[in-house]
């Protein structure tokens, strides 16, 4: 696989994960209901991937695909991990969590 391809996989599986819920709000809101602010928020943050369309569009119109990775800012180089991840080309970050024993 390309790495084009595997990002543009880590955003369909992305973009599925959130389909559900993504649909319910909106159904609401196009039928006038109020959603809870907790909504409102996921939808402006975790339900919008504008930006990961933004990082994909930009790499995929590049004639060198790994000169405009270096050329991301730090936002779309972890919008690139992000999707990697999703497809399952990185082991998902932990974060800092220490292993106990």
């Amino acid at each position: 696989m390309t790495p084009l391809s595997i990002l543009k996989k880590g955003y369909a599986l992305l973009s599925k994960s959130i389909q559900t819920r993504k649909d319910t709000i909106t159904t609401r809101l196009a039928q006038n209901e109020t959603i809870s602010p907790s909504d409102e928020s996921w939808l402006d943050n975790e339900g919008n991937h504008i930006d990961e369309l933004r990082v994909l569009d930009i790499l995929e119109s590049a004639s060198d695909y790994d000169k405009a990775l270096e050329q991301l800012d730090e936002n779309g180089k972890g919008i690139v991990r992000k999707l990697r991840e999703w497809a399952g080309d990185l082991p998902k970050s932990i974060g800092n969590k220490r292993k106990r024993t």
